[in-house]
């Protein structure tokens, strides 16, 4: 497909709204300056700001560095350059520290220049040897999507053209370009799948570029529908905001793949690729865990295995609660509110959330909201004798993050009502009460 204005212009109205700021990412390669061409053409100058990564890889560095802030200074595009030194963390690849170091300046300036994108030059190409060499690690579906057209705050304008149309719009416009010995290092396992195995690939098949984007899209469209039925059974099994339960029966026909695809959704990773060893781990947890069994997925999701069910918690700080009731109302506790209503109904209802106690029993007495503690004991409604408040909790199976919120009503520091839970028999409604109160939790 040969390379226009017109065409260009109509992917990025197809893509993102109109007067949107765009960090190029420019190395000076044939690719990114055909870019840099495009965008000058199409997008007004002071919605333009150059990005350059002088990576000090070989001896031509600096002069790459020079060209690509000349060529800038000519289309008067404002240009931002990062000069890194290598230093790589262990195991990583000169690749893998390449990649990395780039992204976080282009990050960095996208936040620093409060712009909307970066535009990167990625290619068909590009595309199909990322296809292949993740066809070579074992992926799955979303492996074979290849580099897709846009990814969060990154858009590839260039990703449904081929190397081909990038060279003839070169020579055409007459472009100025560098090339980069360092792309003909076949120890680079991208250099070596784009100079040793897809020049054969498109020898035998002239048409297996076409082939494999159009495999691209498809698996682009798949992860797009599979993405929404996610996002829908995630909303089913939401308790609230911060929690989610997944009920073995409910994933009784999901394999390991769908319910890990499940819990990326919900832990808002679903775009994010995870490395093998972070897969494997989740899986080994889910296949063996025990019930009480807890894993971190993030920094802010926990995954814990309770007995029948899976439940995924947001972590947030316990809040601790102390608060004082000087009389009738409501009262906002956390995300919570604990009502004291005085009534002369004697209705008593069918809902932990609400009770009723006989009031003379806590009149002018210290009344007090506050989170339990380990030693604390009540004694349950209907029950002789006291119970500690964690084997209360034990017996009627309420999972750790859900212990971790609980609170108590007290008066005169005794335990009156485990809230949501139970009541204490010390504040029960007889025959004789006169003045009922009603408790209740939102």
């Amino acid at each position: 497909m040969q390379i226009s204005n017109r065409n260009f212009s109509s992917f990025l109205s197809s893509i993102m709204l109109k007067d949107k700021k765009l960090l190029i990412a420019i190395s000076g390669g044939i690719d990114s300056m055909v870019l840099l061409d495009l965008c000058s053409k199409n997008i007004p100058l002071n919605k333009l700001h150059g990005i350059h990564i002088n990576h000090n890889l070989s001896s031509q560095a600096n002069e790459y560095e020079k060209f690509v802030k000349e060529r800038c200074f000519e289309k008067k595009i404002s240009l931002i350059v990062y000069t890194e030194e290598r230093k790589t963390f262990k195991g990583e690849s000169m690749e893998m520290w390449g990649r990395r170091v780039r992204y976080r300046n282009f990050f960095k300036s996208l936040n620093d220049l409060n712009f909307d994108y970066l535009l990167t030059a990625h290619h068909g190409n590009d595309s199909f040897e990322t296809i292949l060499m993740n066809i070579e690690r074992g992926c799955s579906i979303r492996g074979l999507r290849g580099i897709i057209p846009k990814n969060g705050q990154i858009i590839r304008p260039l990703i449904n053209f081929k190397k081909s149309d990038i060279i003839t719009y070169a020579k055409k416009n007459s472009i100025d370009f560098i090339y980069d010995l360092t792309n003909d290092d076949i120890s680079i396992k991208r250099n070596y799948t784009r100079k040793c195995i897809v020049p054969n690939l498109i020898a035998k098949d002239g048409l297996i570029l076409d082939k494999f984007s159009d495999i691209s899209r498809k698996s682009q469209n798949a992860i797009y529908k599979e993405k929404v039925i996610m996002r829908f059974i995630a909303s089913k099994m939401k308790d609230n905001c911060d929690f989610y339960n997944l009920n073995d029966e409910d994933l009784l026909n999901f394999n390991m793949y769908f319910k890990i695809r499940l819990i990326k959704e919900i832990v808002g990773e679903s775009d994010l690729p995870w490395n093998r060893h972070k897969y494997k781990l989740l899986n080994n947890f889910i296949l063996k865990s025990k019930t009480g069994f807890k894993i971190e997925i993030n920094k802010s999701w926990e995954l814990l295995r309770d007995r029948t069910k899976w439940i995924l918690n947001k972590k947030n700080r316990v809040e601790k609660i102390k608060i004082n009731i000087d009389g009738f109302g409501f009262y906002n506790v956390g995300h919570r509110i604990i009502s004291f209503k005085e009534t002369d109904e004697h209705v008593f209802r069918n809902n932990a959330n609400t009770e009723l106690i006989d009031f003379d029993k806590i009149k002018n007495k210290d009344i007090q909201i506050r989170n339990w503690v380990k030693g604390d004991k009540f004694q349950p409604l209907g029950m002789k004798g006291s119970k500690k408040v964690s084997d209360y909790l034990i017996d009627k199976k309420i999972d750790i993050f859900k212990k971790e919120k609980q609170l108590v009503v007290t008066a005169d520091n005794e335990i009156i009502w485990l809230c949501g839970q139970r009541l204490s028999n010390n504040v029960k409604i007889k025959d004789n009460t006169c003045n009922f109160m009603e408790l209740s939790i939102f």
